[in-house]
């Protein structure tokens, strides 16, 4: 009989925490339809930027060059041009982290945004 009472408890106290989220949390009553924080940018490695013109791209950053691959187009390497800026004449990358500007030519830069 005891082993009886203490299998439904167990099984009482399961089914008591399961799918529920814990106060405060994303998702939880409080704060419905919340979606957690975005996961950090990477340290090092390549980061993902969309510019405010469209233009999908990937920068690596390794040491004085930076790797560029266009979406959709081109993939270059871009010498640095001092102050946190890589270029090849052509093309221009600028910045790094979560925000960067993306220049062709002599076009006016464009904001771009790391993800």
């Amino acid at each position: 009989m005891r082993i009886l009472v203490l299998a439904a408890l167990l099984g009482l106290a399961a089914c008591g925490t399961s799918g529920m989220s814990s106060p405060g949390a994303p998702g939880s009553p409080e704060y419905p339809g919340q979606q957690p924080s975005p996961v950090p940018l990477p340290a090092n490695g390549p980061i993902a930027y969309t510019c405010s013109d469209g233009t999908q791209l990937t920068v690596d950053v390794e040491g004085s060059q930076a790797r560029v691959a266009i979406i959709g187009g081109p993939s270059m390497v871009l010498p640095s041009s001092g102050a946190g800026a890589y270029s090849n004449g052509r093309y221009t990358f600028a910045g790094g982290g979560a925000a960067g500007q993306w220049a062709v030519g002599s076009a006016t830069p464009v904001a771009c945004r790391g993800s």
